[in-house]
């Protein structure tokens, strides 16, 4: 799926940002750069960006969470309604570095961080917009407290990674093991 139909991965850019900075242990940090290295892994040219946005991006990965972290669909449209009212929205045409022409969210003018900050409050509030909580949440699997978003045809998702969905088969198997004996 294509949400918000962006040239570069906002939706799996929040995803990331989310977790990178509030899933591991409370206080925790990210090293220098790693912010920089996941916008430049979900196509933001965060090249341009000073070593100064890490802060900024943890403080709006803090506000990514609360869409994630929300009980029920009203809690989840204010949430999203929050950050998107948190950007600075100025959308236009625009054609650079090779690509066609295509639509930014942002002024022209605008800096990384607040490109990263426009895509990724549109691209939660489309995926919100037309699914719901049935696309978004946090991992099932107990004690992780990372977030994913459904882009699958069959919107089954209920764990950030293969991994924690293994690691949480595996334990319910042993439990039903465990009390048939």
């Amino acid at each position: 799926m294509d949400f918000i139909g962006y040239r570069s991965d906002a939706l799996g850019a929040a995803v990331e940002l989310v977790n990178t900075v509030t899933a591991g242990p409370a206080g925790e940090t990210p090293p220098p750069n790693q912010l920089r290295e996941v916008l430049l892994a979900h196509g933001y040219l965060a090249g341009r960006a000073p070593a100064s946005v890490e802060p900024t991006l943890r403080g709006w990965a803090d506000r990514l969470r609360t869409v994630f972290d929300a009980a029920d669909l009203d809690e989840t449209a204010a949430a999203v309604n929050g950050v998107l009212a948190d950007v600075v929205i100025g959308p236009h045409l625009t054609r650079h570095d090779d690509e066609s022409w295509h639509l930014h969210y942002s002024p022209p003018n605008a800096a990384v961080v607040d490109r990263v900050r426009s895509t990724t409050a549109f691209a939660l509030a489309m995926l919100v917009s037309e699914y719901g909580m049935d696309r978004h949440g946090v991992c099932a699997a107990d004690g992780c407290r990372r977030v994913f978003a459904d882009t699958s045809r069959n919107a089954a998702r209920r764990y950030c990674s293969p991994a924690c969905a293994n690691r949480s088969a595996v334990a319910a198997h042993r439990a039903r093991q465990r009390s048939s004996r």
